[in-house]
């Protein structure tokens, strides 16, 4: 199995009173790719909720290969969620992809 890490901030001007419901939207969207992603079996968005995270949106994602990873990060229907609701809201993207043994 692949663990899929990618953590985001909200740009400065991105409305504060917009970022649950984006964050939502996001965690609603990536879910719903399970099952519709060959090799892609749990995805979910997490809000940072705490004090002394330095990252304010993080997405997990499992997928059963390292070849399952390149076609998700390519798939018409992840690039649609990154294009339409994560990219306008975020910047400064840091991810790390490992394999669980």
């Amino acid at each position: 199995m692949v663990k899929h890490v990618v953590m985001w901030n909200f740009r400065e001007d991105f409305p504060e009173e917009k970022k649950e419901a984006m964050a939502k939207e996001a965690d609603d969207r990536l879910k719903a790719l399970v099952g519709q992603i060959k090799g892609l079996t749990f995805a979910e968005m997490k809000l940072n909720r705490l004090p002394g995270s330095n990252r304010d949106l993080m997405l997990i994602s499992h997928l059963d290969t390292p070849e399952a990873l390149e076609d998700y990060q390519v798939h018409p229907l992840h690039v649609a969620v990154a294009t339409e609701v994560i990219k306008p809201a975020t910047c400064d993207r840091v991810c790390f992809d490992y394999v669980v043994e």
